[in-house]
């Protein structure tokens, strides 16, 4: 045996001498006096600044073992209590460290998410607020079939079937005050950034952008070239702030979006957010205020009528192909007034199609087509 590893006669027994000379202690068996660092913090209390180890003990923990230094207590000073500045920065930190950014809202949120979340969309996993939102509004906007809802709103006067798509608008225009409605989403899924409202003259009721409240995605940008710094310089105001204007513009008449489905799900969630986190409702209260909201309008489709019209046949699923719109220039209130434009065209009969020989099966009365209902 060498020094280091002989073992010592004390009053407590030593197991052997740590390589730095101090003796060796079973935990269950040291001076009372000598501490762990654990326990010293468990009593308020903390290493004073250079504070020696006078000792070892040795544990075992199943097939594990290791030394750990002991420090006198009486020469340990009382534990810094840290301040309420330096706890919220503390929490701050841990929140930061495991944090993630909502996809629709762009808060930072800590809750658990993995890959195959159920909440996961296609602009990224969002937080259960904004989870909450889109399956509410998508049930709503499902229930409440607005999507073409001509026929079910104005039975007898906007009846479509056995109807071509020029009697479908000329009726339209002739018995409802019509206005055409677009958007500019942060993502394909998204909040609105740019809404437009114009009558079918191309007059703007409404045009204005709007702040998203989340964050707006590279694609987005690349195809409307709206930024948040481009939001920030105009002052843009949220949607609650516009929620009134708009209501002015639609209300009592007949609302035209080209593809609808797309502009009243966008409608809709913000509507359902509003009545969520700024009226203050909640479940079948907010649906309730959402699907009155969206109610006092009646709703149209052009991109269907338009495609039939247009004539492209796909084989394969054996209908029209959708038409992108023809006009416009990926603001709302361009494209709301390229589809003002395109309907009046339908309704004249003078909107872009195929020649004759390239279009796919239109019998002359329309009675055995009814995909535009």
């Amino acid at each position: 045996m060498t020094d280091k590893t002989r073992a010592v006669e004390v009053p407590h027994q030593v197991v052997r001498l740590h390589e730095s000379g101090l003796p060796v202690y079973r935990l269950g068996d040291r001076p009372a006096h000598l501490l762990t660092r654990r326990e010293l913090s468990q009593a308020g209390l903390s290493r004073a600044h250079r504070q020696p180890a006078l000792a070892y003990a040795r544990w075992h923990y199943y097939r594990r073992e290791g030394e750990t230094p002991l420090y006198d207590r009486s020469a340990a000073r009382p534990k810094k209590v840290a301040t309420p500045a330096q706890l919220e920065a503390l929490a701050r930190g841990r929140f930061l460290s495991r944090a993630w950014q909502c996809g629709d809202c762009g808060e930072l949120t800590d809750e658990p998410r993995d890959t195959d979340d159920p909440r996961q969309t296609p602009d990224g996993i969002v937080c259960t607020p904004c989870s909450a939102i889109r399956r509410e509004v998508h049930a709503l906007v499902d229930s409440l079939a607005l999507a073409p809802a001509l026929p079910e709103r104005l039975p007898g006067v906007l009846d479509t079937h056995g109807a071509g798509p020029v009697e479908w608008a000329a009726t339209l225009r002739d018995s409802a005050s019509v206005v055409c409605l677009d958007t500019e989403t942060t993502t394909l899924h998204g909040w609105v950034v740019d809404l437009a409202v114009c009558g079918l003259d191309g007059h703007a009721l409404l045009d204005t952008l709007v702040t998203p409240g989340g964050p707006i995605s590279p694609d987005a940008t690349a195809i409307h070239g709206i930024t948040a710094d481009m939001l920030a310089e105009a002052n843009a105001p949220r949607f609650s702030a516009v929620l009134d204007a708009l209501g002015t513009a639609i209300h009592g008449r007949c609302v035209l979006a080209y593809n609808l489905p797309y502009d009243l799900n966008v409608i809709a969630r913000e509507v359902h957010r509003h009545a969520r986190l700024t009226v203050g409702l909640d479940g079948a209260d907010a649906l309730a205020y959402t699907g009155t909201w969206l109610g006092r309008a009646q709703w149209a489709d052009l991109m269907d009528p338009y495609s039939t019209w247009y004539g492209e046949w796909h084989a394969y699923f054996g209908n029209f192909r959708w038409q992108s719109l023809p006009y416009g220039n990926h603001r709302a209130a361009g494209d709301a007034a390229g589809a003002a434009r395109l309907f009046g065209e339908l309704a004249d009969g003078t909107a872009p199609r195929l020649p004759a020989s390239e279009r796919g099966p239109q019998p002359d009365d329309y009675e055995d087509y009814d995909g535009y209902e």
